[in-house]
């Protein structure tokens, strides 16, 4: 099963420290250079590049059973810009998956969010969590690299 976790401590508090996704193979931060994750990943199940927007070079998205990897280029190097769910099988540490109840993140994540039109926003230092829901159930799941 794939697992993402956030810096945790004493009885579960959440910190300020970033949120990652953990699979059988890696823990995967965002902004990290994906020189020496890819290997550990395997090879993709499917993959796509496309010119980026806001970078010189391409970005990149990897998917992978569960979930789907996209890169951004910066200085020749490509890093860590979102980890998109893609099943209910894919769960967060926490155990949160598409499916979950809003009740449930809250249980698992705290009160300390933004809301957006359904979506529920998680930041911290670096990374962003975002569950987007319907009809109170989670729909969705993202990681996503704070932009500069």
């Amino acid at each position: 099963m794939l697992f993402a976790v956030f810096g945790m401590c004493c009885a579960g508090a959440l910190t300020s420290l970033a949120y990652s996704f953990e699979t059988d193979e890696a823990e995967i931060f965002m902004s990290q250079d994906v020189s020496e994750l890819l290997p550990q990943l395997g090879k993709a199940e499917n993959y796509y590049e496309a010119q980026s927007v806001k970078h010189q070079g391409k970005e990149k998205v990897f998917t992978y059973k569960g979930f789907e990897l996209s890169t951004f280029p910066s200085g020749g190097n490509d890093y860590v810009k979102s980890i998109w769910f893609l099943d209910q099988e894919t769960a967060t540490k926490e155990g949160l998956h598409i499916g979950s109840t809003i009740e449930e993140m809250k249980e698992s994540y705290g009160d300390d969010y933004t809301e957006e039109k359904g979506s529920y926003i998680y930041t911290s230092e670096d990374s962003i969590l975002t569950f987007y829901t319907k009809k109170d159930r989670v729909s969705g799941i993202e990681y996503k690299a704070v932009e500069e």
